[in-house]
């Protein structure tokens, strides 16, 4: 065989290789985009239903429109069925028992105590990381890298226009926790929630979601 033939040989079987690459990636695209954002919801809240208490690690950050300043916290969210929770971060502690909640502050030696009142259209942590938030339309947009994990990445706009948070982005693993959240409000600010580590159902005791204000700080009590 002469070394034109040869190499119109290479370059024929090159380009049907390159084809079938193609192929094979449409193909295995075609198939990762084949779910829906409402099966993904579905599967995240059906996750959700199941467990009884979860502990996660989460990093918050928050990018300020006016000042163009950044803010960066971290923190660990105690859950447990039903309506308990307790927020642990750097400069601030909630807890609830589902009764009664407490927000402290130590820099500024202060509790402020209250009946617990269920928000479900809240864009707190505990809403937002072990749970879907409602009122809002869902698309997917499409798969990411989110450090070595593929995940589905998720657009929700407020089905109302009143609404505080304009945008909201949520990142789910293929195991269907939710790994990640930025929301934007109505100020221009965006907050994201970044979850280091879950752990499921190994038990947390309901003595974790109660406060004993400490010594010497202020109690306002709006009960």
């Amino acid at each position: 065989m002469s070394k034109s033939m040869k190499g119109k040989t290479y370059l024929s079987t090159a380009r049907l290789l390159a084809a079938m690459l193609f192929v094979l990636a449409a193909a295995t695209l075609s198939y990762a985009m084949s779910i829906t954002a409402r099966e993904i919801i579905e599967k995240v809240q059906s996750k959700y239903d199941k467990l009884d208490n979860v502990i996660l690690n989460f990093t918050q950050s928050v990018r300020f429109k006016v000042n163009k300043s950044e803010q960066q916290a971290s923190g660990t969210l105690y859950f447990k069925k039903k309506n308990k929770y307790r927020i642990e971060s750097d400069q601030h502690l909630i807890v609830t028992d589902g009764v009664t909640s407490w927000s402290y502050s130590p820099q500024n030696k202060q509790v402020i105590v209250d009946k617990y009142k269920e928000d479900t259209h809240s864009l707190s942590p505990e809403h937002l990381l072990v749970g879907y938030p409602q009122d809002f339309y869902s698309s997917l947009i499409g798969e990411e890298k989110l450090g070595t994990e593929s995940v589905y990445v998720l657009k929700l706009t407020p089905k109302e226009d009143n609404s505080f948070a304009t945008k909201l982005k949520i990142w789910v693993s293929k195991n269907w926790i939710i790994k990640k959240v930025e929301t934007s409000d109505i100020s221009g600010a965006v907050t994201t929630y970044t979850i280091k580590d879950v752990v499921i159902d190994k038990g947390i005791p309901d003595s974790k979601f109660e406060f004993k204000p400490p010594q010497g700080v202020d109690v306002i009590d709006l009960r």
